[in-house]
């Protein structure tokens, strides 16, 4: 079995300006849509726990070396990828392995469904993540946890019942903010719109 999320519950878009706290929101870094030199400079600027999209990183080849670069070079605490033993490498050196699942397409949630179990060791990280409460309870079931939810996140109400169903979810800098405001009542931001974050195709 995967060992329990212990990083804050929501992961923020690096957008390449420095990590500032969020009033009332722990929260970690998540790094995609970068090429290497990008990488290993945001990573090592990094103070807090972070993720890694290994497969959107431009001169990476996903692949268990790749794995360990990232965990043991660069200091990521979560390794996501479409390729099952990419994560599973990460989880094998101590960071959490996460298998990037698309609801919507052939490598979804049917993928799953039909290859049987997953690895015990390793999570998953849906996307668009909005639609984690539209799941029925079998489609949540074949989910490996820990689940986190990434993508089309858009106000704190869709935040926070993602929250209720995954473990954790990725935002956007201002969606965190608002978030932020929402857990410590300001009612206002809980009717505002958010940006959200792009979905890889």
């Amino acid at each position: 079995m995967a060992p329990p999320w212990r990083l804050p519950r929501v992961l923020v878009v690096d957008d390449g300006e420095p990590h500032a706290p969020i009033d009332g929101l722990p929260t970690g870094s998540f790094l995609r849509d970068l090429d290497l030199t990008t990488l290993v400079s945001r990573a090592s600027a990094m103070h807090g726990p972070w993720a890694v999209d290994v497969d959107s990183i431009r001169g990476l080849h996903p692949d268990d070396a790749a794995a360990r670069f990232v965990v043991e070079r660069l200091g990521a605490a979560v390794v996501v990828s479409r390729r099952t033993t990419v994560a599973q490498a990460a989880a094998a050196i101590g960071a959490q392995g996460l298998l990037a699942v698309h609801a919507f397409d052939s490598t979804g949630l049917r993928r799953i469904a039909k290859a049987g179990s997953p690895p015990r060791e390793i999570g998953s990280l849906l996307s668009p993540g909005l639609v984690l409460p539209h799941l029925r309870p079998d489609e949540l079931a074949v989910l490996p946890r820990p689940l986190v939810g990434h993508g089309l996140i858009t106000r704190p109400a869709d935040a926070r019942a993602c929250l209720e169903l995954a473990d954790a979810i990725v935002v956007r800098r201002d969606a965190a903010r608002f978030l932020g405001l929402a857990l410590r009542g300001a009612s206002h931001a809980s009717s505002q719109t958010l940006t959200t974050i792009p979905i890889e195709e």
